[in-house]
C-alpha cells in the first residue's frame, strides 16, 4: 500500500512546503482512513519486510534480484511513517529472516483457527494461495473503481484455477517482480490447462512426454529441479515464530493529539476532517484546549449601532463578508462578520432563512443601511484592517459604493510570502498550521456537490458562529503570521509592495475589459474552417480518418501504421509530437490542429461566456499568493497565457477594444526587463555595455557567441541568440539548450560555452546563486522576497535540476515582478490624486493595458512610463516601449 501510494502521485508528486515527499504518507493514511471507515476492523496489523535478507535468499541468491531499490524519495518517507503507525495504534510487524508474506500468512492462520475471519488488504497475487470459507484477499479499489473481495469463486474467475492451485499455478508461469524463474515456454493459459488436465505440479512431471505442446513439452523436460525450488520461493510460510499473538492485534483508538500534530507538520490538512470524524465516533475529548467563544449576531439596530462604536475605537478591525457567489463581481451580501478581540465575534445577518421583517430599517432594505452605518468605519484609513483574501471583500463593496480604506494585513498573502511552496491558502488550513486550531469546514454548512445550499438557505445560527469565527481567527492569525514575516525579514516587502497592492487590483478587476463579441463569433466560424482543412490534412497523411481528440487512436497511427519510434510508452502529448515531427509530417500537422483547437476553446469560444450580465466587460481575478516567483497570474479568464508569439494568437487581441466612442487603448511594455536585470544582478560588464548603448542584446549576444561584426549577424542567428539569453536566465543547461534550438549537443555546447566566455559575469552570477542556494535553502529578489529551494541538493537528478533552474530564474524573475508591482501602486495613486478618467484595465507579465479618452493620451503616455522606468533603480537603462490603437492588438 505505501509503494502502490507513493507511485500513484510519481509525476506530481505530494511535498511540504519545506520540500519534503509525503505522497506514500498520504496515500497510505488515506486508504487506512477509508479501510477503517467503511471495513471497522475488530483486529488489524500492519506488515512490513524486514532489511535483512530472508531463507529464500539464501535458497535462490537471485531472488528479487532484478528489483530495483527503494526510491530515495519514499525511503525518506519511512521516519515519518513509523511515527504515524505509532499514533494509530497500529501494531506493526516484521519478522527476522521472513517476509512480510509469512508474517501475514501465519496470522491469518492464527485467526482463523481462533474462529476469525480474516481479510488480508493486499493487490500481492500470492496471497490467492491462502483464500478460503475463513480467508479473503481485499484489494483497494483505485480512484472510483470499488474494492476488490476475492473468495473461492473471485479466484477461480480470476486465475482459472481454485486457491488450492494458486502454488503450482504460480511455480509454472514464474513471476517476474520477485525474479523467480517458471517453466520454459508454459504461460498462464498453458498452466491453467496443465493444471486442469493433470490436477497438481508433480502430476504435471510425470506425464510431461504427453504433453502436446513441443515448447511447454520441453520446458517441463528440464524444468523440474528449478520447478521445486521456485515452489518454496512462492510458498507463504504460515508458521512463523511470532512473538504477537492474534489476541493482542485487537484494534485500539488513535492517540488523536500525537497524530494532529504529524498532520501539521506534515501539512496534511485535507485529512484533518476524517481524522475528526473518527474522533467523534471514538468519544475522544478535543486534542485542542476548548475557548468559550464569544459570538454575538447583530439582529437589532441597537446591537449594531452599540457594535459600530466598539468597531471605532479598536486597534485592528478583521472584516469578512458571506455572500452568494466566489466570483465578488457578481456576488451579493448575505452577511458581514467583524472581530476586535480574540475568541470574540460579531455577524450582522442581511439574508437568512425565515427572515420575516428587516432587522435594521424601517424600509425592506437592511443591506443599504446596514452599510451606510458601516461606511464611514470602512473608509477611515486611520483604523487598521485585516483579512483573509480581503481584496474578494475589497471588491464586493466597491460594488456597493464602499471604497475600503486602511487595510495592513491579509493572512492569505502573508502565508504565501512564508510558504510559497505551499499548495493551498485556505484559511482553515493556515489556522491548523499556525494557531492549532480546526475551524468548522464550510461543508458542514452547505453540504457538497448538487445538494449544496446556498449560504441565504443555511440556519442564522449556524452562519453567525461560522462568519464569526472567520473573522475570529483572522484576527488571532494576524500578529502570529506577523511575527514570522518580521522573523523570515520579509515584513518590509510584504509592507511596500504586496498590501498596497491590492487595492490596485480591486480597481483593476472591478474595472475589467470590453470584448467585441462579434469579431469573437466571426474568429470561432474561421478557425472551424480552418480545423476542418488540418482535419483532412491529417486523413490524407495518414491514409484512414481517425478521431484526433483520442491520444490511444492517435497512437495506433503513430506507432502501429507509421512505425515511428515508440517514446514513453506510447504518448503523444506534445513533447512527444515535438520529438516525432522531424521524422514525419503528421505530428506536426497534429501539433497545428491541436494549437488551433486550443486557442478556439480555451480562449475564443470561452472568453465571451465570462462577460458580465450588467457591465458587459469581463472582470478576471488578479492573483498574488499563485506564481512563487511573486509574479500575478490572472483567472477567469487567464490574460497571461493568451499567446502572442503565433499570429493566431495575438488575432485573438483584436476583439479586446476601449467600450466607449472617443477612446482609444494605450499600452505599455518594459523591453527585455529580465536582460536588464540579469546585467544589474550580474554585474557583467559586457552585458551593461550593450544596454548603454541601446544595442539590439540579441544581435549583440549573437555578435560574441559566433565572433562575427554586428551587422553581419543574420537573423538565424540572432534568433539562437535570443534562446540562449532567456535559456540562461531560466536555467536551461547544456542538455536543454540544444534540444530548444534544435542542434546537436556538441554544438549546443560549445555555445553555451562561448556564450560564458564572453559574458563571465552572467557564469560567475549563476555559479555564486547556486551556491548560496545550496548553502541557505533560499534564493530572493532585489526587495527580498524569498523562494525556498529545499530540492536543491537532492539525490535526484531530475529533481535537482528543477530546483537549480528555479533557483537562477528566480531572484530575476521575481525582481521584475516586483518592479512592475511599484510602478502599478504609484501609477494607481496619480491616476487617483490627478484624476484621471483613464483606466488600468490589465497587467501581462511586463505589460500594462489602460482604456484612455483620446485627449488623455500624452499624459498618460508621459505618466506610465516615467513610473514603469523609475519603479526600481538599475545599473542599466530601463526601457519602456507603447503603444496606442483602437485594440490591443494594435496598441502592443
Amino acid at each position: 500500500m505505501v509503494y502502490r501510494a507513493h507511485f500513484a502521485m510519481i509525476r506530481n508528486p505530494l511535498k511540504t512546503s519545506d520540500g519534503r515527499y509525503t505522497s506514500a504518507l498520504f496515500g497510505f493514511i488515506n486508504s487506512m482512513f477509508k479501510l477503517l471507515r467503511n471495513e471497522d476492523p475488530d483486529y488489524l496489523a500492519i506488515v512490513f519486510d524486514g532489511k535483512e535478507k530472508t531463507f529464500r535468499h539464501e535458497m535462490y541468491p537471485e531472488y528479487k534480484a532484478t528489483r530495483e531499490k527503494m526510491p530515495d524519495e519514499l525511503r525518506s518517507q519511512l521516519a515519518d511513517l513509523w511515527k504515524l503507525t505509532d499514533a494509530m495504534n497500529l501494531p506493526r510487524m516484521e519478522a527476522e529472516r521472513y517476509e512480510a508474506d509469512d508474517v501475514i500468512g501465519t496470522l491469518a492462520i492464527q485467526a482463523k483457527e481462533a474462529g476469525i475471519e480474516v481479510n488480508i488488504v493486499s493487490g500481492d497475487k500470492d496471497f490467492m494461495q491462502l483464500v478460503d470459507d475463513s480467508i479473503f484477499v481485499f484489494v483497494p479499489g483505485r480512484k472510483n473503481d470499488p474494492d476488490t473481495v476475492f473468495d473461492w469463486e473471485n479466484v477461480m474467475k480470476k486465475w482459472k484455477v481454485p486457491p488450492e492451485k494458486i502454488i503450482d499455478f504460480l511455480t509454472l508461469i514464474g513471476d517476474s517482480s520477485d525474479n523467480v524463474p517458471g517453466v520454459d515456454g508454459v504461460g498462464p493459459k498453458n498452466a491453467v490447462d496443465l493444471l486442469n488436465e493433470y490436477g497438481n505440479l508433480e502430476t504435471i512431471f510425470q506425464h510431461a512426454k504427453e504433453v502436446r505442446n513441443k515448447r511447454v513439452r520441453k520446458g517441463l523436460a528440464n524444468g523440474l529441479e528449478m520447478a521445486r525450488m521456485a515452489k518454496k520461493l512462492v510458498t507463504i510460510i504460515t508458521d512463523v515464530p511470532l512473538s504477537t499473538s492474534v489476541n493482542q492485534l485487537e484494534r485500539k483508538s488513535f492517540d488523536f493529539g500525537a497524530m494532529e500534530k504529524i498532520f501539521r507538520d506534515l501539512e496534511f490538512f485535507r485529512l484533518q476532517s476524517q481524522l475528526d470524524s473518527f474522533k467523534k465516533v471514538n468519544n475522544q475529548k478535543e486534542s485542542t484546549t476548548q475557548v468559550d467563544k464569544k459570538y454575538e449576531c447583530i439582529d437589532s439596530l441597537e446591537k449594531l449601532l452599540k457594535m459600530i462604536d466598539e468597531l471605532q475605537s479598536a486597534d485592528l478591525i478583521s472584516l469578512d463578508i458571506e455572500s452568494t457567489s466566489t466570483e465578488p463581481m457578481l456576488a451579493e451580501i448575505v452577511g458581514l462578520s467583524f472581530s476586535i478581540a480574540n475568541d470574540e465575534g460579531w455577524y450582522i445577518p442581511i439574508e437568512f432563512p425565515g427572515k420575516e421583517a428587516s432587522l435594521f430599517t424601517k424600509s425592506d432594505n437592511d443591506l443599504e443601511g446596514v452599510l451606510h452605518s458601516l461606511k464611514p468605519i470602512l473608509e477611515d484609513g486611520s483604523l487598521p484592517k485585516c483579512g483573509q483574501n480581503i481584496k474578494y471583500d475589497m471588491l464586493i463593496l466597491k460594488n456597493y459604493g464602499i471604497d475600503v480604506q486602511g487595510v495592513i494585513f491579509d493572512t492569505m498573502i502573508a502565508a504565501h510570502l512564508l510558504k510559497p511552496e505551499a499548495r493551498s491558502y485556505k484559511l482553515d488550513y493556515i489556522s491548523q498550521e499556525y494557531l492549532s486550531y480546526r475551524m468548522q469546514p464550510i461543508t458542514e454548512l452547505i453540504g457538497r456537490g448538487k445538494d449544496q445550499l446556498s449560504m441565504t438557505q443555511v440556519p442564522l445560527e449556524k452562519v453567525t458562529q461560522y462568519a464569526a469565527e472567520d473573522a475570529d481567527i483572522v484576527l488571532q492569525l494576524t500578529p502570529v503570521l506577523k511575527k514570522k514575516l518580521e522573523n523570515a525579514q520579509l515584513s518590509r516587502f510584504f509592507e511596500q509592495v504586496e498590501i498596497p497592492l491590492i487595492p490596485v487590483l480591486a480597481q483593476m478587476e472591478q474595472n475589467g475589459v470590453y470584448v467585441d463579441t462579434q469579431l469573437m463569433s466571426e474568429m470561432s466560424l474561421w478557425m472551424e474552417k480552418k480545423l476542418d482543412v488540418f482535419s483532412r490534412e491529417i486523413y490524407a497523411i495518414a491514409g484512414t480518418e481517425f478521431n484526433l481528440n483520442s491520444p490511444q487512436q492517435l497512437a495506433v497511427i503513430l506507432f502501429d501504421k507509421l512505425k515511428l519510434q515508440t517514446v514513453r510508452k506510447r504518448s503523444t502529448d506534445v513533447n512527444v509530437l515535438e520529438f516525432l515531427k522531424n521524422q514525419h509530417p503528421l505530428p506536426g500537422k497534429v501539433l497545428e490542429y491541436r494549437k488551433f483547437q486550443k486557442l478556439k476553446s480555451t480562449y475564443v469560444d470561452a472568453i465571451p461566456k465570462l462577460i458580465h450580465p450588467k457591465t458587459g466587460r469581463i472582470h478576471s481575478s488578479f492573483n498574488q499568493t499563485i506564481a512563487a516567483t511573486g509574479r500575478l497570474s490572472s483567472s477567469n479568464p487567464n490574460f497571461q497565457n493568451i499567446p502572442i508569439r503565433a499570429e493566431e494568437g495575438r488575432e485573438i487581441r483584436k476583439a479586446f477594444q476601449p467600450q466607449n466612442k472617443g477612446w482609444r487603448l494605450f499600452s505599455a511594455d518594459y523591453s527585455q526587463i529580465e536582460l536588464r536585470i540579469m546585467a544589474h544582478l550580474s554585474g557583467d560588464e559586457t552585458l551593461r555595455a550593450a544596454l548603454k548603448k541601446g544595442e539590439d542584446i540579441h544581435v549583440h549576444t549573437a555578435s560574441n557567441i559566433y565572433g562575427v561584426p554586428i551587422d553581419a549577424v543574420l537573423p538565424e542567428m540572432r534568433r539562437t541568440a535570443k534562446v540562449v539569453n532567456f535559456g540562461v536566465m531560466y536555467g536551461a543547461g547544456p542538455f536543454r539548450m540544444p534540444q530548444e534550438l534544435g542542434i546537436p549537443l556538441e554544438e549546443g555546447k560549445k555555445i553555451i560555452k562561448t556564450y560564458f566566455a564572453r559574458y563571465s559575469g552572467i557564469k560567475q552570477f549563476i555559479e555564486k546563486t547556486l551556491e548560496e542556494a545550496r548553502e541557505e535553502k533560499f534564493v530572493q529578489t532585489m526587495l527580498g522576497r524569498k523562494r525556498y529551494c529545499y530540492d536543491i541538493n537532492d539525490p535526484n537528478q531530475r529533481v535537482r535540476s528543477a530546483a537549480e533552474r528555479a533557483a537562477i530564474n528566480m531572484p530575476i524573475q521575481g525582481t521584475a515582478a516586483e518592479m512592475i508591482k511599484l510602478a502599478m501602486i504609484e501609477i494607481h495613486r496619480r491616476l487617483q490624486t490627478e484624476n484621471f478618467k483613464a483606466k488600468k484595465i490589465l497587467q501581462i507579465h511586463d505589460e500594462l493595458l489602460f482604456e484612455v479618452p483620446e485627449n488623455e493620451i500624452d499624459r498618460i503616455r508621459d505618466l506610465v512610463v516615467h513610473e514603469m522606468e523609475n519603479a526600481m533603480q538599475l545599473d542599466v537603462p530601463v526601457v519602456v516601449e507603447w503603444g496606442v490603437g483602437d485594440s490591443w492588438y494594435d496598441a502592443h
